[in-house]
């Protein structure tokens, strides 16, 4: 299993996934109504804002792999275990 580095655009990553996936969510939701209640503006709203998300979630995980091309990786934290807390 391959644990992938961390740098800092790693927080942002899931948070763009996320983002992404609910705005499908709501394109599909918009697109399951009658036509008559759906309008173009609405459908063309979900698209571009799809679009820009998409183009932010590439641009993060290209800067994300060049950071760790460069070694720019955050360091390890090691939680403390129990033997480490008796003195």
């Amino acid at each position: 299993m391959s644990i992938d580095p961390q740098t800092r655009h790693s927080t942002t990553l899931p948070e763009l996934r996320f983002s992404l996936n609910l705005l499908y969510v709501g394109r599909l939701l918009l697109g399951m109504k009658s036509p008559s209640l759906t309008t173009d503006e609405g459908i063309d709203a979900f698209d571009e804002r799809i679009e820009d998300v998409t183009d932010e979630l590439v641009a993060t995980e290209l800067l994300h792999e060049a950071a760790i091309l460069a070694g720019d990786i955050l360091p390890e934290i090691v939680p403390p275990t129990a033997t480490d807390d008796v003195a």
